[in-house]
């Protein structure tokens, strides 16, 4: 009887010689070998996410790894090098806009499509293990395992949570309404589900080289059709005609601010001060044209200028880095808080006065906006992403720090350690996270602010709404302010984009989102987006925003089935792992 190496782990061809050759045998340039496979389904996923938004092709691209789980051996030589390398591929096509900002940006993007890369070569390995060591149908398999392995990849490392699977859907609302049951991890269930029914539908398979293929199975194809079916259904009958929506609603009109500056690290005075009276400009037009506004969203960071705030904690003590003296310290600091004080009445007064409105707090104009904040507290000084919430008098009525930060984009680990890294990089300082959600409360209703890539993070979003509600400030509308112009107008605004569809589905709650350079939106409860902006043109987007009350599974149970998911991938990984070392201590066993 051949010795036939036991499926689910990297096995060696018994023909060495032919799979070493390039194109020989099944070697990694054969469609039977493992790299075309995997090629394929990363062009073809690629292909589904923006810019190209084929998203019909969600569906199908899994089919290459799928092939890979359902063979009995994968052969060639470092199959899971294959693997691995067509996932790089695959990842820095999704995400090479995070290369355009500055050219030491290359190594980030380089890295990150690295590193996920490897969850192409997890869902494979832990797929195999599932199906031909524990006997696991690959239409339970595949979906548990893809799901479990996107909760992983948005928590490790800080979290990555952009471009899911589900977010190749984010344009067909009817499609992902599933989201409010388990969020978009829910969407990539059912996609991934019916790729595998798909496959193991039509693909033919052998258990070994003698014996006859399967046969095409058709129930697998009955399951996708009901998958998709229930998918449909279930979203015709959740969405809500909103505006036909009866009871208690909350409503403001919302002009969003958008204006074209891609990022650029050195520092221009003159250039931050022509991006902040071109976004004041846009705003005057906005209220001429709109006087019936109730407020006005900026993007991330453009309201500071030359003038970002200054917060200070008694006692007031000198940093050791700043080269003044007490009493000079004292002065400065002062003669900037009053600055920034008039800054914030003259552009509030100064928009309520177009308005003709009365200007006070319940009639007037509101702004929310971008800046960043220092707060100096015992000889040390913290640096804050913060969001402002301005009130028609010009009074800072709430402010909120960013709680995720971007690593690489807004600190460096190990950088509080060792400052010198800074110096080795574009950026100059590290920033410090905020510790708790802010409700900003104004007297048409409650918005929940958060900053730049914070949407793209579901279980965060989730806990501050939580934790709003918690503290009896429970949140009528979600509101992002961020500044793509580090991506130059590239398909990660689209990507960016489409996780706030996700959080307002998954939370039941409209989102709004000021961007520079785009994509700025307004997305109701359903997902639909209501009104988009252009990409990298200045543009005022105005929006009737309409909020009714409307619970979500999501909202209650969080993550829980992810988690479930995550789970059994961590429960193959142990069989995996037991089983490669049992063969590892029997001599001449296969690898």
């Amino acid at each position: 009887m051949p010795n036939v190496p036991a499926p689910g782990t990297p096995e060696v061809s018994s023909n060495a010689k032919a799979d070493s050759l390039p194109g020989g045998g099944s070697g990694w340039l054969s469609w039977n070998g493992p790299l075309l496979p995997s090629l394929a389904s990363g062009i073809l996923l690629w292909a589904a996410f923006p810019p190209l938004g084929w998203w019909l092709l969600a569906w199908i691209a899994p089919l290459g790894w799928l092939q890979l789980i359902l063979r009995p051996r994968i052969p060639g030589r470092w199959p899971y090098l294959a693997i691995w390398l067509a996932g790089m591929i695959h990842w820095a096509a999704v995400m090479q806009g995070v290369r355009l900002a500055h050219p030491a940006l290359y190594v980030g993007w380089l890295s990150m499509s690295a590193y996920l890369a490897l969850y192409p070569l997890l869902f494979v390995g832990l797929s195999r293990v599932a199906v031909h060591r524990l006997g696991i149908s690959v239409v339970i398999s595949a979906p548990v395992v893809w799901t479990g392995l996107e909760l992983l990849r948005g928590h490790a490392l800080t979290g990555f949570s952009m471009a899911l699977l589900g977010h190749t859907l984010f344009r067909q609302v009817e499609l992902i309404q599933v989201a409010d049951l388990g969020g978009a991890y829910a969407v990539s269930f059912a996609v991934m589900f019916v790729a595998a029914c798909l496959a193991r539908g039509l693909l033919r398979r052998r258990r070994s080289q003698e014996e006859r293929p399967f046969r095409r199975a058709w129930w697998p194809l009955a399951a996708a059709g009901v998958m998709l079916s229930g998918m449909f259904l279930y979203g015709r009958l959740t969405q809500r005609d909103l505006d036909a929506q009866g009871g208690p609603a909350t409503e403001l009109d919302v002009a969003l601010i958008q204006d074209s500056f891609d990022t650029v690290f050195e520092y221009n005075f003159q250039r931050e001060r022509d991006v902040f009276a071109s976004y004041l400009q846009l705003s005057r037009d906005a209220v001429l044209e709109h006087p019936e506004l109730d407020l006005i969203v900026w993007p991330e960071s453009v309201y500071a200028g030359t003038l970002g705030e200054v917060l200070v904690e008694q006692p007031l003590i000198v940093p050791q880095e700043v080269p003044l003296g007490e009493q000079e310290f004292r002065d400065a600091v002062q003669a900037r808080q009053i600055a920034v004080d008039q800054k914030n009445r003259d552009v509030a007064t100064g928009l309520n006065s177009l308005s003709k409105r009365t200007g006070d707090r319940e009639d007037g104009i509101w702004l929310i906006v971008g800046t960043d904040s220092q707060r100096i507290t015992s000889g040390t000084v913290e640096r804050f992403n913060s969001a402002l919430l301005i009130d028609p008098q010009g009074d800072v009525a709430s402010r909120y720090f960013k709680m995720h930060l971007v690593m690489f984009g807004e600190y460096l680990p190990f950088g509080r350690m060792f400052p010198l890294l800074y110096r080795l990089t574009p950026m100059t300082v590290g920033l410090t996270p905020g510790q708790k959600p802010t409700a900003f409360v104004t007297p048409q209703g409650t918005l929940a602010p958060s900053i730049c890539f914070e949407s793209t993070v579901p279980h965060l979003i989730r806990r501050q709404v939580a934790s709003l509600r918690e503290q009896g400030h429970a949140p009528d509308v979600l509101v992002s302010v961020t500044n793509d112009g580090w991506f130059w107008g590239s398909s990660i605004l689209d990507l960016h984009l489409a996780c706030g569809v996700f959080r307002a589905v998954e939370n039941r709650l409209p989102f709004l989102a000021a961007a520079n350079t785009g994509l700025s939106a307004s997305i109701d409860q359903n997902g639909r987006i209501r009104a988009e902006g252009p990409r990298r043109a200045p543009f005022v987007l105005i929006s009737q925003v309409r909020s009714v009350a409307w619970d979500s599974w999501y909202a209650w149970c969080g993550d829980v089935p992810a988690g479930c998911c995550l789970l059994f991938c961590f429960a193959v990984s142990i069989v995996g792992a037991v089983d490669w070392a049992r063969r590892r201590n029997v001599p001449n066993s296969p690898e």
